[in-house]
């Protein structure tokens, strides 16, 4: 479930991607006409992608079939007569005519409209699975896109600091007062720096080329620059989230529903034991006393052969124990990954918050340093590249563990089941713009 911000511009936006169901590459751009944010990504993509409006139609079509489940046979018509004594003098053209209705055993039609009824909710809910894996994947594409930008834009940083500090090499190196190595060991890093800058590149193109498949566009299709990311310091208790969890999750919801249609098919097989009743009303013109010729009548079918009945029913009470233990099974799994994707989300959390202050902190104050005893003589010039290889680790990883948090977040909404608040509660809608 996605979070509608309340804004004019969001709601425009919303308004342009319902215009745009069979959109082309060019026509998605206008979507991207300021910052991309996690949650214009998810609308779009949960817009566009097929295999969500597959599921959909097929539930959709699912719920079609209710009705026909629940619905008696059409009745059946049939008519005769007699071609030799059409035209006979005296007496008209015999005939037959026949109008009967086959009524299934009381209670076999209930039972199947509630197996089409919870087979089609079953469907509705692989649904709402599917956008919550399509959603944690989509997030995790921005997240990768976001890191990459604010990768470059550190390395970036770090070049002008390098420029400036082979300018300081070179000027003490002319006057005396530094080694030449000084400069080398510069123009080294530099080296190694452009080649972490094309990696990076690399890692931006790949991040855009997968935005651009969920999106089904071209792979160098354009995709704005991420916007800034807002991170929330708290992620609710185990406890709350698995209660959440095991009531409203759609893959469990959906396995519950397939056992109650299980459970109904039960029922039809249990009803096929019984016969059905045929119900006849005619007109038969071939006697030749009149009061014979109204007809009424009542059949059955005789269900001789009972074993392969009552092996049905077998076949379906099996079927209803197989789902019970998919969902056991199913639960069990979900557990789990809910319980991983939150250790997950709080190891970034408290990545982040050692990054931020402590680990940044001190790798600036090393650089700062460095560089002060290295202007007053008292420092070498390795210290100061090795405090400046420190401060690019500390920011990148600064940004890598908020781009894994953007990622391992969704994922504990994939697993939860729904939004989580800014709490990191479940049962709220979220704004996910990260601002």
């Amino acid at each position: 479930m996605i979070a509608v911000p309340q804004t004019k511009d969001y709601l425009c936006f919303v308004l342009l991607i319902a215009a745009a169901a069979s959109s082309a590459d060019s026509d998605t751009t206008i979507f991207f006409e300021n910052q991309l944010t996690a949650d214009r990504l998810v609308t779009l993509v949960l817009h566009l992608n097929p295999g969500i409006g597959e599921l959909a139609a097929a539930a959709h079509a699912a719920s079609f079939s209710v009705e026909t489940a629940g619905s008696i046979d059409d009745p059946d018509f049939s008519y005769a007569f007699a071609p030799r004594t059409f035209g006979r003098e005296g007496q008209g053209l015999n005939e037959k005519i026949e109008l009967s209705q086959k009524i299934p055993w009381p209670g076999t039609l209930a039972a199947r409209e509630q197996a089409a009824r919870f087979s089609a909710l079953a469907d509705n809910e692989g649904v709402s699975a599917l956008r919550l894996h399509i959603a944690a994947i989509a997030r995790g594409a921005f997240a990768e896109w976001y890191f990459t930008h604010r990768a470059l834009e550190i390395h970036h940083s770090t070049h002008v600091l390098l420029e400036e500090l082979r300018s300081v090499a070179e000027t003490r190196y002319a006057a005396g007062r530094a080694l030449q190595q000084d400069v080398l060991q510069v123009e080294l890093e530099l080296l190694h720096l452009h080649r972490h800058g094309l990696r990076l590149a690399q890692q931006r193109e790949t991040a855009k080329a997968q935005i651009n498949a969920l999106l089904n566009r071209a792979p160098n299709a354009r995709v704005p620059k991420p916007g800034p990311v807002l991170i929330s310091k708290v992620v609710a208790p185990m406890e709350t989230l698995q209660s959440y969890a095991l009531l409203a999750h759609p893959e469990l919801r959906g396995l519950d529903a397939r056992i109650a249609s299980n459970e109904a098919q039960v029922t039809v097989a249990e009803k096929a034991l019984w016969p059905d009743l045929r119900f006849t009303a005619g007109y038969n013109s071939l006697w030749d006393e009149v009061d014979k010729r109204p007809i009424v009548g009542i059949s059955i079918n005789v269900p001789l052969n009972r074993s392969k009945r009552k092996a049905e029913v077998n076949r379906a009470k099996w079927e209803v124990r197989r789902t019970q233990m998919q969902l056991s099974n199913q639960r069990a799994q979900l557990l789990g990954e809910l319980a991983r994707a939150r250790a997950r989300a709080i190891e970034s959390l408290e990545s982040i918050e050692l990054y931020e202050n402590s680990l940044l902190p001190l790798a600036d104050e090393f650089l700062d340093a460095a560089l002060a005893d290295y202007q007053s003589g008292a420092g070498d010039f390795l210290s100061v590249i090795a405090a400046e290889q420190h401060k690019l680790a500390a920011a990148e990883e600064l940004e890598r563990n908020r781009a894994d948090y953007i990622s391992r977040f969704a994922e504990l909404e994939r697993w939860a089941g729904t939004t989580l608040d800014e709490t990191g509660s479940p049962g709220s809608e979220l704004n996910h713009d990260y601002q």
